[in-house]
């Protein structure tokens, strides 16, 4: 085999190798890593028991992350349900802090 036919074979296959990486990282959805490289547009139908943001940094997104019974969800920060829910989370936080530092 010709040396330049042989280094083209090499690099179509490591381009295929990183085509697969990439899709495979993808196929993860929306679940977190290290950040959100992307936001949920989908209502979360599960317990939801805590929250963070995210702050645009790229690769990562600007986006709450939810913590839910079945792991951490990113979603998209401007949705109505979101700010809603973050309200509702911050609430609640509030008064149990409350609580307990009445109870002391």
């Amino acid at each position: 085999m010709h040396p330049i036919v042989f280094r083209l074979a090499c690099l179509a296959l490591l381009a295929g190798v990183l085509a697969l990486m990439v899709q495979e990282s993808e196929a993860v959805g929306d679940k977190v890593s290290n950040c959100c490289h992307k936001a949920s547009i989908q209502k979360i139908n599960i317990t939801i028991s805590g929250f963070r943001l995210q702050r645009k940094d790229l690769p990562c997104v600007k986006a709450v992350i939810f913590k839910t019974t079945e792991g951490e969800q990113c979603v998209y920060w401007r949705l109505s349900w979101v700010t809603d829910k973050v309200k509702e989370l911050r609430a609640a936080n509030k008064n149990s802090t409350n609580a307990s530092q009445t109870t002391l």
